[in-house]
């Protein structure tokens, strides 16, 4: 289904209906709608497409994409469409699909975000890259530099493999890009399942198989059919530019780097097409980073933790840095073992809190009264000096990346004086944490 029909079939959405500027004043209002509904804006001023924001902007909405009410059920959704991905069922014809845009980047309503952004930038972009018959596909960032060309960000993973395979070759290496798609997708391509499987396969079991793909008529790039907008184009791997500032997931400004120059052949959309911008530093941003790697720390932790309960990437953490378990404890050491299993997986953590299975994971005040009455600092820390940690952090070291990290076990004692930690209950009260 097209991201422009799931978007005006949607309860919860916000339609702007008067005219609005693509420079601060859309994500203005996307960031007072932080979290909430889902935002239409129909009139960008300068364009004539209209354009979506907040998609994936909350848990309940990602829950009701993936079709789960459990968050147990929707990590192992994901999981299994990792581990056994489904090639779609490709159709010929790409011109029955798309239509060519003529005008280039131009035609596109790109917002520009914050104040000390090094311009405006296409946030929404899942560019599938292929090369001696390996595909990948993730999200980056693309700074617009002019109407066919614009810089992106590569950090050292799977695309990063592919460009450097195709430098070797003394080769560019060939994309197609998409902007507006079904969540899944974006969820999908935000995955990390091993290199050289597909996202879009990935994409196609979350979606019940019933995907379909068709090859971009110049790269022959399999792209799904419902996607709003795609673009190919070529990475040149012998042209570097300055990328940045740019307000990442943390609220901060990233570094300027010299990244790579994205050669836009050609712009292809539907008709109606709908462009979709996620707001860098939102609540859409980090789920779409966290919600994956949340379902990594469950798959790590599961296996040394029967008594498993929740995790969440805290939205304070910027859904990346900081981890809240809960456990239900067989054996003292328990949340200890929870601390440095989540350190193992997720290596960009910087801090972890372990709680019993009775605190809710998603309530900051519970967090916090656990700390208050279940820790002691001088048995329940975990300092670790000296680790690398993620260059999101701007309080890291910004040469070597090497950060301390902190592990607190709020968990209460198993035996000793039990009693002494129980929770007031009344009647009737509920007595599970979410």
């Amino acid at each position: 289904m097209r991201l422009r029909d799931l978007v005006l079939r949607e309860e919860d959405l916000l339609t702007i209906e008067r005219e609005v500027s693509p420079i601060f004043e859309a994500p203005l209002i996307l960031k007072r709608n932080d979290g909430g509904p889902i935002v239409l804006f129909k009139k960008v001023e300068g364009y004539d497409m209209w354009a979506v924001g907040n998609v994936v902007g909350s848990r309940r909405r990602l829950l009701k994409w993936l079709g789960m009410e459990d968050y147990s059920k929707a990590y192992e959704k994901l999981i299994n469409a990792i581990e056994s991905p489904m090639k779609a069922r490709e159709v010929s014809g790409f011109a029955d699909y798309y239509g060519k845009l003529e005008g280039g980047l131009d035609k596109l309503p790109v917002f520009k975000y914050y104040e000390k952004d090094a311009g405006r930038y296409i946030t929404s972009s899942v560019v599938a890259a292929e090369i001696d018959g390996i595909c990948n596909v993730s999200i980056h960032r693309l700074l617009v530099l002019d109407k066919d060309k614009a810089a992106i960000r590569i950090v050292p993973r799977h695309l990063y493999a592919l460009y450097m395979k195709a430098k070797e070759k003394g080769i560019d290496l060939p994309v197609a890009i998409v902007v507006g798609c079904h969540p899944l997708i974006l969820i999908a391509a935000a995955s990390s399942p091993p290199f050289g499987v597909n996202e879009f396969w990935v994409a196609n079991k979350l979606l019940n198989c019933e995907m379909k793909v068709v090859a971009t008529p110049r790269n022959n790039i399999l792209v799904p059919t419902d996607a709003e907008i795609v673009m190919e184009g070529v990475i040149k791997t012998n042209e570097l530019v300055d990328e940045g500032p740019f307000a990442d997931v943390t609220g901060t400004y990233d570094a300027v780097r010299k990244q790579p120059v994205l050669n836009v052949h050609a712009i292809y959309v539907k008709s109606n097409s709908l462009y979709q911008a996620i707001l860098p530093g939102s609540s859409e941003h980090k789920l779409l980073m966290g919600f994956p790697k949340e379902v990594e720390l469950w798959m790590a932790l599961k296996r040394v933790l029967p008594g498993l309960r929740s995790i969440r990437l805290t939205e304070g953490g910027c859904g990346w840095l900081h981890a809240v378990i809960a456990v239900d404890k067989m054996t003292e050491g328990d949340g200890k073992t929870a601390i440095m299993a989540a350190f193992g997986a997720h290596p960009s953590l910087k801090h972890v809190v372990v709680v019993d299975g009775d605190v809710d994971v998603d309530n900051p005040k519970d967090i916090e009264w656990a700390i208050a009455t279940r820790f002691q600092a001088d048995r329940g820390l975990i300092m670790i000096r000296g680790a690398r940690g993620s260059s999101l952090d701007p309080s890291a070291d910004p040469e070597t990346l090497l950060t301390c990290k902190v592990g607190v076990d709020a968990t209460k004692p198993l035996k000793i004086n039990a009693e002494r930690f129980e929770r007031a209950r009344i009647p009737g009260e509920t007595s599970e944490a979410k």
